[in-house]
């Protein structure tokens, strides 16, 4: 009849030709399709499951995917994690700060190597009189010394009432100015002896200790050069000599004064200013050795790279002040004293620590020479191994 709608009794139950049954599986073969697509991207429809043979509106739907019925647990879906990529800036900013750490490093490494030198070499009294002990076996030195006693001697009071300068111009001045002269050849000789003397070595260690504690002593006044115990020992061999009595505690050449400024003494500022150094030298070894560690951890890459960077950028720095050091003069620039043998001292001494300046930097300098090669073959070690690790890694997926 026109107009009525048809049931399916009237094309028959299960008939291809019912327009309900037909639009029934064309809905289920498109629910079908769309299950296969998700599952061929790793996962399941939610909604549907395959079923080997189901009845669909009295329909026989071989290999289809019916709809779960609404009772059915449905499985939430949860979707793969994504790796987090690290953000430029912030690598950016641990790079920067892991140099700074670097600078850092370096900067106070060398102080430290430069103050544990002073503090060895120089404050240390023992060490320092072993330092200068080859200058007190100068031959220009001991002559010098020896000479310079000789005319302090032969110009105090002792002498001089007696036999006068040597160039006496009175009635009697040949008698006199030749007593003078024996009397200067038996000093000088009494002096030369002195300083080749077996006793000579410990003289010269209390002259050294005597010396060295009233200039490190951190007050500020001129530096000194004490010849005390030289002076008291060759007015006792004069004595025995001539007979006369020296006294030699008032004798200008005693005691040296190498500061001759007024107010400025630059030797006296150079010692306390090392002397302040060496007392630094385990804060900043602690400080270079923990800036080291702190980057060696935050360092993103290779991080035996890093240390290795460090330790030959050290090495570097301290073959040039090696070598800028062994060529410096210390006596350049001050006012020299007039005793000639206070000169030869300064000079001699001058050479002497920058020798052990230089010898010790450079020494130095090969360790960690050493020690950065061997942390470049680590650092090319791990990046093999990294490389080898990524590639199993990517054949195994």
């Amino acid at each position: 009849m026109t107009g009525t709608r048809k049931s399916t009794e009237d094309y028959g139950d299960g008939n291809w030709t019912n327009p309900y049954v037909q639009a029934e599986n064309q809905r289920a073969q498109e629910e079908a399709q769309g299950a296969y697509k998700h599952q061929a991207q790793g996962y399941t429809h939610p909604y549907t499951e395959p079923a080997s043979a189901h009845y669909v509106q009295g329909a026989y739907q071989p290999e289809a995917q019916v709809q779960v019925s609404a009772s059915a647990p449905v499985a939430s879906y949860v979707p793969p994690p994504r790796r987090q990529r690290r953000r430029p800036a912030f690598s950016l900013a641990r790079r920067f700060l892991c140099v700074l750490l670097a600078l850092l490093t370096l900067a106070t490494g060398l102080g430290a190597a430069t103050a544990y030198w002073a503090h060895t070499t120089l404050i240390d009294t023992d060490n320092f009189a072993a330092m200068t002990e080859a200058i007190a076996y100068n031959q220009d030195f001991q002559t010098s010394l020896a000479t310079a006693v000789t005319d302090d001697i032969m110009a105090s009071p002792a002498i001089e009432t007696y036999l006068g300068d040597g160039n006496s111009t009175a009635w009697y001045g040949g008698v006199q100015n030749w007593l003078y002269d024996q009397t200067y050849t038996l000093v000088d000789g009494a002096t030369n002896s002195l300083v080749t003397s077996e006793a000579y070595p410990q003289l010269w260690a209390q002259v050294i200790s005597d010396t060295h504690a009233y200039n490190f002593s951190g007050e500020s006044r001129p530096a000194v050069l004490d010849f005390s115990a030289l002076y008291d020992q060759a007015g006792s061999s004069v004595q025995s000599a001539t007979g006369f009595g020296i006294d030699t505690s008032t004798l200008p050449g005693r005691t040296v004064t190498l500061d001759t400024g007024q107010n400025i003494w630059p030797i006296n500022s150079t010692i306390n200013t090392l002397i302040w150094l060496a007392s630094l030298w385990q804060p900043l070894l602690g400080v270079s050795g923990l800036s080291a560690l702190l980057g060696f951890l935050l360092w993103p890459r290779n991080r035996f790279a890093y240390l290795a960077f460090i330790a030959l950028t050290a090495a570097g720095l301290l073959w040039i002040a090696g070598l800028l050091g062994g060529g410096a003069s210390l006596t350049a620039g001050i006012e020299l004293p007039a005793s000639n043998a206070a000169v030869l001292f300064l000079q001699k001494l001058s050479e002497t620590i920058t020798a052990s300046f230089a010898s010790y930097h450079n020494g130095l300098a090969l360790n960690l020479l050493i020690a950065g090669a061997v942390l470049v073959l680590l650092a090319l070690l791990s990046a093999i191994m990294g490389l080898t690790a990524r590639e199993a890694t990517a054949r195994t997926r």
